[in-house]
């Protein structure tokens, strides 16, 4: 689990990944999820639902007559999907295929959900033109997206930050399958976009230590994943940094922030 990869070999997209991940964030993602239901929707349409996390937040906030259906490419996710929504009372279903490739096979639907699936899509301009054409009437779409270099954790020293940053901008800048600092370029997109009304905004993710137990496991497997990806020098500084921080925490002072783009396209 190198890069926390689901099935199809996506990083960042295991199930585990995906589950930490929400877990560390479930109170700000819960509020969020009421922002964009104020005018409840009929049919959500989640592109890269993963293993159904949102769903399953949205499943307690909406009523049952609106209609859910989750596309991933991952045969795995969809199976885990499947699985965690069985007790739902409404009409939903998750399909397997790669809408990336074939946006035909998205259906249209009044609210549709793109959230952290830019890094992996090439022709970003060409897919939200799609998505444009499969809102319905009065329909909006809603993008989140987070970039690499917003996240943050410290305090350490500057030279050292920058070095880290260096190493891991060098690893991963050139990346074929998905890009870690995209969100320049997705609001770029955003913008140019043909939708009559653009809202676009930053929604900030932080924490203070003593940090929350919710939280941890996110923060170390971001931790982690970084250390995996920096050169040795880099590598061993951040570690070292880890072993007097992160194992200590009742006794240290640390922190931790991201920032996400977030749009509502109509």
């Amino acid at each position: 689990m190198n890069s926390w990869r689901n099935h199809t070999q996506k990083p960042l997209s295991s199930n585990e990944w995906l589950y930490d991940h929400h877990k560390a964030k479930l109170s700000e993602r819960r509020s969020f999820a009421q922002t964009i239901i104020k005018q409840t929707p009929n049919k959500i349409i989640d592109l890269g639902c993963g293993i159904g996390l949102w769903f399953d937040l949205l499943n307690d906030l909406l009523p049952i007559e609106c209609e859910f259906i989750g596309l991933d490419v991952d045969e795995n996710s969809i199976k885990t999907a499947k699985q965690l929504s069985s007790s739902w009372k409404r009409k939903c279903s998750f399909i397997c295929c790669d809408f990336i490739k074939n946006p035909q096979l998205i259906p249209s639907g009044d609210l549709i959900l793109i959230f952290n699936m830019f890094p992996y899509i090439k022709n970003k301009q060409f897919f939200i033109e799609n998505i444009q054409a499969k809102i319905l009437h009065g329909g909006k779409a809603v993008i989140r997206q987070y970039d690499g270099a917003s996240i943050r954790f410290g305090p350490m020293d500057t030279k050292m930050r920058l070095s880290i940053d260096t190493s891991l901008h060098t690893s991963v800048s050139g990346s074929e399958q998905f890009q870690h600092y995209d969100l320049d370029n997705v609001y770029q997109i955003i913008m140019a976009s043909k939708f009559h009304s653009k809202k676009v905004d930053f929604e900030i993710f932080k924490r203070n230590s003593p940090f929350p137990e919710e939280f941890i496991p996110y923060y170390k497997n971001t931790l982690t994943w970084t250390i995996r990806h920096l050169n040795d020098k880099s590598s061993k500084e951040l570690q070292d940094w880890c072993d007097k921080n992160v194992d200590n925490l009742p006794n240290n002072a640390s922190y931790f922030y991201e920032v996400d783009l977030v749009a509502v396209l109509s």
